[in-house]
């Protein structure tokens, strides 16, 4: 009885030894991945080059096992060599341009707002909020776009500013907001799709937008208890700014703004007989050529099987195809990158 107890134990314990290899295994193992291509009479593939009519979809096929799997185009904004990149060379840039509408609601919007440039601003501390005030106001800006050359009604108007003076250069952005009049509905400013837009010698364009800005608000009020108590004044705004004076707002707050969405953002309107609304919005130190690295398209996870994917290029020219395998965990990592050229043919 005691051998075959013995014996049990022995088997119980080689179970569990091959079950923590396996699982050991399972941890360590390195990603594979093999790709093929379906073919057909739009669609050629020789192993390394595929050549496809634009607007045929591409059926790339795969072999191997990987944990996660993602997809660059090779198209602009999805390539793998720029997945890196945060600044552009100098040398590559034909034309720099600050891009974006500027939407004005209600009220006299006239005169309330200045953008404003510098190439000298020491960027801000974003702890000390009396120092930060005293630099935005006491800081030489210049002037980006004239402040006639903003909307005087309620209307949209789109910028398209030159950049080219400040390439190489760190800057900073500021947005100066204060009322002059509130006899009427202190007006709402909404600024979309703000990205400073590079086009490239060889005719690609890359992006660097809003939402790379690093904006910081100063909520001017912040040291006025007298302005912020004032009748009229809606408590949201009150407990927005109260012990935040970099705080921003995540709904319609008067006088504070709102960076929920870095494609619209706005700083909101105010009724009218209540305290005139003063507030900055300061980028970060920021250069005109820097760009948004580019990114692939996660086509699988570690829960998902995926024996093809589809994709299709709707523009002749050649791109590089590329698909990066990985495994992960806290143990071991594995990597395998796999490049082909794809010819788009009209």
């Amino acid at each position: 009885m005691k051998i075959m107890k013995l014996n049990r134990i022995f088997t119980i314990i080689s179970v569990v030894g091959l079950a923590l290899s396996s699982c050991e295994s399972e941890l360590t193992a390195d990603a594979q991945l093999g790709v093929n291509v379906a073919t057909s009479e739009n669609a050629t593939f020789d192993g390394q080059t595929i050549t496809v009519k634009a607007g045929t979809p591409v059926e790339f096929q795969f072999s191997g096992e990987a944990d996660f799997l993602t997809f660059f185009s090779g198209e602009s904004g999805a390539q793998y060599r720029y997945k890196d990149r945060t600044e552009v060379d100098l040398n590559e840039i034909s034309s720099s341009r600050l891009q974006f509408s500027l939407q004005a609601q209600y009220g006299k919007p006239a005169n309330i707002m200045q953008i404003l440039i510098s190439d000298t601003f020491e960027g801000l501390a974003t702890n000390d909020f009396k120092a930060d005030s005293v630099l935005v106001e006491t800081h030489e800006w210049q002037t980006l776009i004239p402040q006639d050359e903003l909307p005087k009604t309620a209307t949209t108007i789109s910028y398209d500013v030159d950049m080219t003076p400040y390439l190489g250069k760190r800057i900073a952005i500021a947005l100066r907001y204060e009322g002059i009049d509130n006899s009427a509905v202190q007006s709402r400013f909404q600024f979309n799709n703000m990205a400073i837009v590079n086009t490239l010698t060889n005719g690609l364009v890359t992006n660097f937008s809003a939402s790379s800005f690093g904006f910081t608000a100063l909520n001017m009020y912040y040291t006025h208890p007298d302005v912020l108590n004032a009748t009229g004044i809606s408590g949201s705004r009150v407990n927005t700014i109260k012990g935040k004076p970099y705080g921003t707002a995540t709904n319609n707050t008067s006088g504070v703004w709102n960076l929920s969405d870095t494609n619209a953002f706005f700083i909101h309107s105010s009724p009218a007989d209540t305290p005139l609304m003063y507030a900055w919005l300061v980028s970060s130190l920021i250069v005109p050529n820097g760009c948004t690295p580019d990114s692939g398209t996660g086509i699988k996870n570690i829960s998902q099987r995926l024996d093809s994917y589809t994709y299709t290029y709707a523009t002749p020219g050649t791109y590089t195809a590329t698909f990066v395998a990985t495994n992960g965990n806290y143990k071991h990592e594995s990597q395998v990158v796999k490049e082909y050229t794809v010819v788009v043919t009209e």
